[in-house]
């Protein structure tokens, strides 16, 4: 079954339509114009998408490649390959497809004529049915389309009216709207309202559509050895076999019928039902009548095969100056290797910069902008889309502060200058300037951890939405630097923004339920969490943050578990082996303990807490030598440690080296004078030692600083041969009353 979304846009159809019109509001005429120029054409197809949550499409691609082909045969108009920009499958990003249509806004002129064929999925976002709806590029998003990947119809409209109204050229959209597929807008209820959308009528418009909104448009080999129907059909109707007056002219109404008669009949007892709207007097086509009779019936299933014309490299090559033909070709050779801006020396942008005012390159140097400004930003781009479906690369690439991001602001800031301020994707792009920006200065705040870096990021995606208002990659970001600030209060309203946009999104869904657990709110941590886990059961972080749920309402067993269930996803999610070793230990598990805490300490030899850890499993195991090193190494480690001294001295009281601990108790006073429990160790010590006057002067100096646990000297055996002195009893009375 072919669940896509198809545009196209023909020559000698007329569109006028206003991009500001609203439902409801009347349509504004537009100005015929009789066509007397140059035939330019986007053609777009997807049948094989990026992400796989989207479902991939049989020959959206192939018709996109026959309905090129037609344009440059005699049937459709000779139209040359230099005014023709095909794009299939992943040449289809949404930043090649923007580009595209920017150079087509750019060339067209009054009497024009502009054609735009795109072959794919449509939906819309599922908390927006009432939305025009996106076009799923072949770097879509399968839930967050907000996010990029897409091509927004009110963008659609806008390029439409602009060039109908304001270019003054010739327009006409042609619609295939079907079932979507596993998509954000609940499948088949978003591909329904897109194509609803797609299917409005304004003053002129034509539109011709593969099938009614709640129908299936259906594909297969059974039409020219792998075609959609309606596509093999419209194809036939247009190259002749649609003219019942035989004057040499396809109408509206000619092409109407045509399609009624064929496409229902080929796909029964399946419902496809194309639908047509405007005047049923327009001229859609024409056609050579010498190249239909060469043609078969379609009904024999004889595909309609058309030649092609002569391209942009070919077409170059006759420039006669060697130089200029080196520079072009080494510009080329940049943007296919992704040499684009760095190292400048080669780099396609400097190339561009020295070659796009040559006189011998003036028909290409629109091209050379356009094709440079897609590349800057599709890595960019691919990056956000990876983000958004909690990708397990591009999410390691962020913990690990990779340093690729660097880039893209420097990447995005030269795209947006090579498309101009008045290019509809500008702001979009400015938008990705900051976010990414952003992105870097947190990712560097978080490695300093400087609090005042965070809020430095916090201000470039507020910049970003001042561009994209719904830009759900930037509102998550605010609610995580909140977040790593402490500022759970001030996270959780972005997260739960975030998600009223998009729904889907799994990430939001985690970090909202990490700001609940901070809070300690655990109901709503543990709900938040659930629904994550549904939307994506295959994130790591989702299972991790119902792990430590489980672990914070005492269920040890169940975290355990479920911290194990994080490792099969992940065996590289270090902060599981950590958890597991403690709950092991807890539990009194101590082997298995001993597992998890020397995998963790083996990826994270430093980590303190780790070494901490690893030093009480030990002493558990009474096994002192294994304790001491661990405790040495995180004393060391981190001196300023409260929990790494403690577990040192701890051990040196447990094994009877009092010296030992009181060196180290002596040379941490020294930059502690005021710490009330190292002197209440101390005299510990000094009473073990027999040394009771050492011992009376350390707990008058633990008491003056503020130690209050008498019941813990009173019931210290250690203690116990001077409870009954006077020496103590007036330390009793002077601090304790």
């Amino acid at each position: 079954m072919r669940q896509n979304i198809l545009i196209f846009i023909l020559c000698n159809w007329i569109l006028g339509s206003v991009s500001a019109q609203q439902k409801g509001t009347d349509p504004v005429q537009s100005t015929t114009v009789s066509p007397t120029g140059i035939t330019r054409a986007v053609i777009a197809g997807i049948s094989d998408y990026q992400n796989p949550n989207i479902t991939d499409l049989q020959f959206a691609d192939a018709d996109a490649k026959e309905f090129a082909k037609y344009l440059k045969s005699n049937s459709g108009g000779n139209v040359d390959s230099t005014n023709i920009i095909l794009l299939t499958n992943e040449k289809a990003t949404a930043g090649q497809f923007v580009s595209a249509l920017y150079w087509l806004l750019e060339e067209t002129k009054q009497g024009d004529q502009a054609i735009i064929y795109f072959s794919g999925h449509g939906d819309v976002e599922n908390t927006t049915m009432n939305q025009p709806g996106f076009l799923l590029c072949w770097d879509s998003p399968s839930k967050v389309y907000m996010g990029g990947g897409t091509f927004g119809l009110s963008y659609l409209q806008e390029i439409i009216s602009t060039l109908s109204i304001t270019k003054q050229a010739k327009v006409m959209v042609v619609t295939d709207a079907c079932r979507a597929g596993k998509l954000a807008g609940s499948g088949v209820n978003g591909a329904q309202a897109t194509a609803a959308n797609l299917a409005k009528q304004y003053a002129g418009e034509v539109k011709i559509m593969s099938c009614q909104p709640d129908e299936l448009a259906l594909e297969g080999k059974s039409w020219g050895n792998g075609r959609g129907v309606f596509s093999y059909y419209f194809m036939a109707g247009i190259q002749g076999f649609a003219d019942r007056n035989n004057d040499g002219l396809i109408s509206l109404q000619e092409i109407e019928r045509y399609l009624d008669d064929k496409v229902p009949a080929a796909v029964a007892p399946h419902s496809q039902i194309p639908l047509t709207v405007g005047s049923k007097s327009t001229i859609v086509a024409k056609y050579d009548i010498n190249v239909l009779k060469t043609l078969k019936d379609p009904d024999l299933g004889i595909q309609i095969s058309v030649t092609g014309g002569k391209g942009v490299d070919l077409s170059i090559s006759e420039i006669k100056d060697s130089a200029i033909l080196k520079k072009y070709f080494s510009f080329q050779q940049a943007l296919q290797t992704g040499h684009f801006l760095y190292p400048e020396l080669g780099s396609a942008y400097q190339l561009f910069q020295e070659i796009k005012d040559y006189p011998e390159l003036a028909n290409y140097a629109g091209l050379m902008r356009r094709n440079l400004a897609a590349s800057l930003q599709d890595e960019a781009q691919q990056a956000i889309n990876d983000y958004l479906k909690a990708d397990p690369t591009e999410m390691k690439r962020r913990w690990n502060f990779d340093s690729r991001f660097k880039k893209f602001p420097d990447y995005l800031e030269k795209a947006a200058e090579l498309m101009g301020e008045k290019h509809f994707y500008y702001k979009a792009l400015l938008a990705r300037f900051h976010y990414f920006k952003g992105l870097n200065i947190r990712l560097e705040g978080e490695r300093l951890k400087s609090d005042s870096l965070l809020r430095m990021a916090v201000t470039e995606q507020e910049y970003c939405l001042k561009h994209e208002e719904k830009a759900s990659f930037a509102l998550n970001e605010i609610g995580f630097c909140y977040f790593l600030l402490n500022n759970f209060d001030a996270a959780i309203p972005y997260f739960n923004q975030t998600i009223a946009y998009n729904p889907n999104w799994v990430l939001p869904w985690v970090n909202l339920s990490a700001s609940y657990l901070k809070k300690k709110m655990l109901g709503d941590a543990l709900r938040c969490g659930n629904i994550a886990y549904q939307i994506d059961s295959t994130y790591p972080n989702c299972v991790y943050n119902l792990a430590i749920c489980f672990e914070e309402s005492g269920d040890n067993e169940k975290a355990i578990d479920w911290y194990k269930k994080v490792l099969l996803l992940d065996p590289d999610f270090n902060l599981s082996y950590y958890k597991l070793g403690r709950l092991y230990l807890k539990e009194g598990h101590l082997e298995e303990s001993e597992k998890m805490m020397l995998e963790f300490l083996r990826r994270n030899p430093e980590d303190v807490d780790g070494l901490i850890n690893a030093g009480h499993l030990y002493l558990k195991m009474n096994k002192p030598s294994e304790a001491e090193k661990y405790f040495v190494q995180a004393y060391h480690q981190s001196p300023e440690n409260e929990l790494a001294f403690q577990g040192i001295i701890e051990y040196y009281f447990i094994t009877n080296k009092l010296s030992k601990a009181n060196e180290l108790l002596m040379e941490y006073i020294s930059k502690n004078p005021t710490d009330s429990y190292a002197y209440y160790l101390i005299a510990s010590i000094a009473i073990q030692s027999k040394d009771k006057s050492k011992c009376f002067q350390n707990l008058e100096l633990a008491f003056k600083n503020g130690f209050k646990d008498l019941e813990l000297i009173e019931t210290d055996k250690s203690f116990k041969p001077i409870l009954k002195k006077a020496a103590f009893k007036n330390l009793k009375k002077k601090y304790f009353n």
